[in-house]
């Protein structure tokens, strides 16, 4: 009954819309709302007809017309490169970058290689690693740097700037009226040192010139490390250049041990502050075979852990009666860099290089 029902409605509706779709077109109305689907539908049947013949009508390129399009594609692609390269010359950033990260990597993934090697040499033999702590006492810059020569141009530019501000043409009526000569002058440095109601400390102090290293009133504008000669580290070669340091104890940390490794070298009278906890650098040293047995017991080397403190200068200094090193110094990077070149070799060097 009920597709009998629905037979008979969609009879009568197509009939009702067929009926008032006549009635509509005779009497002039726009009121057929039934017999709207039906027109829609025809006139988007014969709208996409109409598109696909007008589609089908195009005519397609020909190969001439085809070859000059690539042909000119080609050369603006050309153009915009040889456009790129000239701006290429004068841009900024056509320079060099990542230079020094460059060079620190290139050292940096063999050691890395080299140290994972010497882990699974002492585990396959199953000989434990000996800790030893070291110490960078560091002395802070007392002056600030020399400044570069075009950072100076730069300096003396600006004041020039500043002085004398800018000049405009006298008929646009912008400038002032002008000032007194004596406001307008430069002084150089000197004439400002020269005015000054105290005598400025010299840069350059008389243990450079002397070339005196066992005081810290050398190189100013830099750090100093205190560096020591000791056959601690059980060397066949006997004394060498080096940094403070011990054999870590049981129960006592990385950072005690640093602090130890100071008192043992130099006396107690230093104060040193401790930045942080955690150290600052680890090399690995595989003991030599050569060595006596009663200092490699059975080790297959040593882990040294490097912590970075302050010298405080409200302390003393070194103490020689009590220093158990044979010597003792204050060294910059480059002069400690270049001891230990001359006794370990450029690998180690390199080490040292990086790390202070």
């Amino acid at each position: 009954m009920s597709m009998c029902f629905r037979q008979v409605a969609r009879r009568t509706l197509l009939c009702s819309s067929s009926s008032s779709t006549n009635q509509a077109i005779k009497l002039g109305h726009n009121s057929a709302v039934a017999a709207t689907t039906i027109l829609q539908r025809e006139f988007s049947a014969a709208k996409k007809k109409q598109t696909i013949n007008n589609n089908n009508s195009k005519k397609e390129p020909t190969y001439q017309e085809r070859k000059e399009a690539e042909k000119q594609q080609r050369r603006e692609t050309w153009d915009k490169k040889q456009a790129r390269l000239e701006r290429l010359k004068t841009r900024r950033d056509h320079s060099p970058k990542d230079v020094k990260r460059t060079l620190f990597r290139s050292w940096w993934d063999k050691e890395l290689m080299y140290h994972n090697k010497l882990q699974r040499m002492a585990k396959k033999e199953g000989k434990p690693w000996r800790i030893r702590v070291a110490a960078m006492v560091e002395r802070l810059p007392v002056v600030t740097p020399d400044v570069e020569e075009w950072e100076q141009d730069y300096i003396d530019l600006r004041d020039f700037l500043m002085t004398f501000g800018k000049e405009y043409p006298a008929e646009t009526g912008f400038m002032f009226a002008p000032d007194k000569e004596e406001d307008h002058i430069v002084e150089s440095v000197e004439d400002l040192i020269a005015g000054l109601p105290f005598t400025p400390a010299p840069r350059e102090t008389e243990a450079d010139a002397s070339g005196d290293v066992k005081t810290l009133d050398r190189q100013l504008k830099t750090r100093l490390y205190l560096t020591i000669k000791s056959d601690a580290e059980g060397t066949l070669s006997g004394p060498r250049w080096t940094l403070p340091s011990t054999l870590a104890e049981t129960n006592e940390s990385l950072l005690a041990a640093a602090e130890r490794a100071v008192s043992d070298s130099v006396g107690s009278d230093l104060k040193l502050w401790c930045p942080s906890n955690a150290p600052m650098a680890v090399n690995m040293r595989v003991y030599n075979d050569k060595l006596p047995d009663s200092f490699r017991e059975n080790y297959f080397g040593e882990k040294i852990f490097y912590y970075r403190v302050q010298y405080d200068n409200t302390g003393g200094g070194v103490d020689e009666a009590a220093m158990k090193a044979d010597d003792y110094a204050w060294l910059t990077r480059e002069e400690i860099v270049e001891k230990i070149e001359e006794e370990r070799g450029k690998h180690q060097a390199k080490f040292f290089h990086f790390m202070l």
